[in-house]
Formats: structure tokens, sequence, C-alpha cells
């Protein structure tokens, strides 16, 4: 379905906003907390020769649910979306809550996927971030607090100093987004973020996987990457040290798109 330009498709009970960009081998890039699918628009200006599929989980953008959610839940929506796109099989990018998604799309539909890539992973939601995220998410659905302040929290957890510094410099505030997503959808993606565990099961993803992380990730230490590296066999691990939890996509693409080929 298509109104103004926007891509829609109902499944699972919700109606999904997606976007399908090229021809060429596909590739789903999944956003993590509070992104839409936006986020991948540098990715998809790069990735030409392949068939580039972006969609917003539930809790942001344009897909509308109702009621709680899972990860396995969002897991589903993926692959209901290829069944409707007619992709048997894709490569899986994920960044940090949408690799988690990532790890149950590993476990659960590892015959869907041709490889996976982990990108600011973990097995369990770290606590330290959970306190500030659940924290301010929640004083904004109180309105003790504006969704600026956790707006600027994320910010601050995703990038190191050096960014900071670099706008400090040049004399301008870092950006908030124009438009913010809504503190109970939010809410229903951290619950669901809090509530999936693979700290006992990781090691059972069997498909060819590849895990990335920023050195200077405080949002989610690299070790939590590495963890969910050595718990998969065979997995690689790619570190970039320069990077913080939210890695720009040119910093790891080439490697991605060798791994990705290695697996077509």
């Amino acid at each position: 379905m298509c109104i103004d330009g926007r891509m829609f498709v109902n499944v699972n009970g919700i109606r999904l906003g997606y976007d399908d960009h090229g021809k060429g081998e596909p590739v789903v890039l999944i956003g993590g907390f509070g992104a839409n699918r936006s986020l991948w628009d540098e990715a998809v200006s790069m990735m030409d020769g392949y068939r580039v599929i972006t969609y917003d989980n539930r809790g942001v953008g344009e897909t509308e649910y109702g009621g709680a959610f899972t990860i396995d839940d969002l897991a589903d929506d993926a692959v209901s979306l290829l069944d409707v796109l007619g992709i048997s099989r894709a490569h899986v990018v994920g960044w940090s809550m949408g690799s988690h998604v990532g790890q149950s799309l590993g476990l659960r539909y590892a015959d869907r996927i041709k490889s996976l890539t982990l990108v600011s992973t973990y097995s369990r939601l770290p606590s330290r971030s959970g306190y500030i995220l659940g924290g301010l998410n929640g004083m904004a659905l109180r309105g003790e607090a504006p969704m600026a302040c956790l707006a600027m929290a994320v910010n601050a957890f995703c990038f190191p100093e050096e960014t900071f510094r670099e706008f400090e410099e040049e004399g301008r505030e870092f950006p908030i987004p124009d438009r913010l997503e809504a503190p109970r959808g939010l809410g229903d993606q951290l619950r669901a973020m809090s509530d999936y565990d693979t700290r006992d099961r990781v090691s059972g993803i069997g498909v060819p996987t590849m895990v990335v992380h920023g050195g200077k990730d405080i949002m989610v230490e690299p070790k939590e990457g590495m963890a969910v590296a050595d718990a998969i066999d065979g997995s690689r691990f790619l570190l970039i040290e320069a990077a913080g939890h939210s890695i720009p996509f040119g910093m790891y693409w080439e490697q991605v798109r060798a791994f990705m080929d290695s697996n077509a």
C-alpha cells in the first residue's frame, strides 16, 4: 500500500511503514531504540547494487500498533515484511536494539538469513543505560520533563567526547531532532529491550555473523559486543576504536559489504 509516496503493509495486526530501495542482494536494516527508518538514509545512499529494506519498528515512525510487544514480535514483523516483498532470504544489519532483533532472527529464523551483522550489540540491556533511558522516558510520560531531555541523554551516551568538543569549538550546539518520538512508544520499546536476554542462548546463532562495536561506546561497553562475538561460533569481530555507540555507517560499510558478498 502506497500513501502519498510512503509505503505501508498490514502484518501481525499492525500497519508497518517501510521503504524498499534499489535492486540486487536484499539487505534489511533494523534501527535501534527511538530510531525510525530515516536513521539509515546515509547508509542507503552508499549501498548501490543492493536491494535495501528499511522500516519503522513498533514504537517509532509511521508504524501503527496497539499494546505491548516483545523483541520477538519485532523480529516477526521483519520476517512478515520479507514475506510480503517476496524475499526468501536476506542479509540483516541491526544496530543497538535492532541488533537484539537481529539475534532473535538468527535464533528463530536462520533459514531466512544469509548473513547477520550486529552493530553496538549486547545480550542484555546494560543496567546503567536502562536506568537513564527508562528514568527520563518515565519523567516525560508523567509530564515532569520534556522529551528533549531524553534526546540529550541519548546523544550524550551515543557519541564520543571528540564529537561534542568539535561542536563546542565551532560554537554550535549538538543537534536534537526536530521531531521527537512519543514517550509511550519509546516506553514500549524499553520494556521489550529490558525483557530480552540472550546470555544463555546467543551461542545458538548458527548463521554467518559479524559483530561491529565502537571502542568509545559508553551506552554499551565494547566488552558486551565482544562477549556476543565470542559466544557465536565462527563470528567476526570488528572494533572501531574512534567510534561511540552510534557508529557512522561509512566506518564499517566496506568490511560489512565484503562480509555480505562472501555469504551471498
